[in-house]
């Protein structure tokens, strides 16, 4: 079976950009094992060129689609979509699965071939957290027109969480067939970790944004350090997509008296992320809005108690007390005491990663992943074929 992914792919394997962009890559690593897929990854081009390219990465044929100048983006998406279905024409595939609810997802619905969406995020409750007016403005005006289309005229879709189609409903076309997969893991986070450190660590990993909330997870953690002396918070994230944010929660840890024990690590490498997912002891996530975190499942495989925001999809991945803990949005005191009762009580803490562990590997394992999703990719060929006939 030949497919083609498009979505936002990792220019470099080393470094992976958010939650969408890792979910992406480790389903395509875990989809080029699956016996007879033919795979391809068409994406924008890694260097931002104006010129198309192509790369290997394993079994993966990976094509790069150019891109117009900054500030031109009607003439990229206009651009995008013709050198898209040009591309597809080339490879003539089975199947396009595209990743996200954004111009990709609207240039497969659009494309002629049989499509599948996996909706990772929902641009119209995200873009109410954007800091930068244009940025907001932009975005809502991006849900309004492409999110909102994908959402009526895509007849297959993979949610990642029942959130999604609770949250669309009757947006949705009424013959569309909806497929509940989790994102897929990489087998690297369920390896055993190495020795707890010494040290009490709570872990932030994710982009340093408005949506995210980090000035409550530094808020909490203001209240958790004088009880835990040896306490850190490590905030492990690019920092560059909201730059006036990510300076207002450096300004906070310094005003807080923290910036000797508040760590702002920046954009990780994928080696660098395991280390930190293996040494820290805890994950806090105070979001104001998520759909199913790959932070969280990554945590989970990795054996690491969570304490995150009860919002979006979350309580889908969490069972409060036993996987990990559930807290209000905003209520910083009831996140420090979380966060505190996990620190101070590594037996509780162990067997909330052990019992999360055993959720993750039921749940996230990448091969279980890719061979349910190949079932929706046969049931999509099979639906052409009679379509054909």
């Amino acid at each position: 079976m030949r497919v083609v992914l498009t979505g936002d792919f990792p220019n470099d394997g080393q470094v992976i950009k958010g939650g969408v962009q890792a979910a992406f890559a480790y389903l395509a690593e875990a989809l080029s094992r699956v016996p007879g897929m033919d795979l391809h990854v068409i994406t924008r081009h890694k260097e931002q060129s104006r010129t198309p390219g192509e790369n290997w990465i394993g079994r993966i044929h990976v094509h790069y689609l150019p891109v117009s100048p900054r500030y031109e983006l009607a003439r990229d998406f206009k651009n995008y979509r013709r050198s898209f279905n040009s591309k597809l024409s080339e490879i003539k595939p089975d199947v396009v699965h595209a990743h996200d609810a954004t111009d990709y997802g609207y240039a497969a619905v659009r494309c002629g071939y049989p499509a599948v969406v996996t909706v990772h995020g929902i641009r119209r409750e995200d873009c109410r957290y954007y800091g930068r007016l244009r940025l907001r403005a932009r975005n809502y005006l991006h849900s309004w027109l492409i999110e909102r289309y994908i959402m009526r005229h895509a007849r297959f879709l993979i949610a990642i969480s029942r959130y999604v189609t609770d949250y669309f409903g009757r947006s949705l076309r009424s013959d569309v067939e909806v497929h509940y997969i989790h994102n897929a893991i990489d087998q690297r986070f369920f390896e055993r970790r190495g020795e707890r450190q010494t040290c009490p660590v709570v872990l932030y990993a994710g982009r340093v944004i408005p949506r995210k909330k980090i000035e409550d997870l530094v808020g909490a953690f203001a209240q958790v350090a004088p009880l835990v002396p040896e306490s850190r918070l490590r905030i492990a994230g690019e920092m560059d997509s909201e730059p006036d944010y990510a300076a207002s929660i450096r300004r906070l840890a310094a005003v807080s008296g923290l910036s000797d024990r508040i760590d702002f690590l920046g954009q990780l490498t994928e080696a660098r992320v395991l280390e930190e997912f293996r040494s820290c002891s805890v994950l806090g996530l105070a979001s104001a809005q998520e759909t199913a975190p790959m932070v969280i499942a990554q945590a989970q495989a990795a054996s690491i108690p969570v304490v995150a925001t009860s919002v979006g999809g979350v309580p889908e991945m969490i069972e409060d007390g036993k996987t990990g803990f559930l807290v209000p949005v905003g209520n910083k005191e009831i996140l420090a005491d979380r966060l505190q009762q996990v620190l101070n009580q590594p037996t509780l803490a162990d067997g909330i990663g052990r019992t999360a562990h055993r959720f993750a590997r039921e749940n996230y394992s990448a091969d279980s992943i890719a061979d349910r999703t190949a079932g929706v990719y046969r049931r999509v060929s099979q639906m052409k074929r009679s379509y054909a006939a």
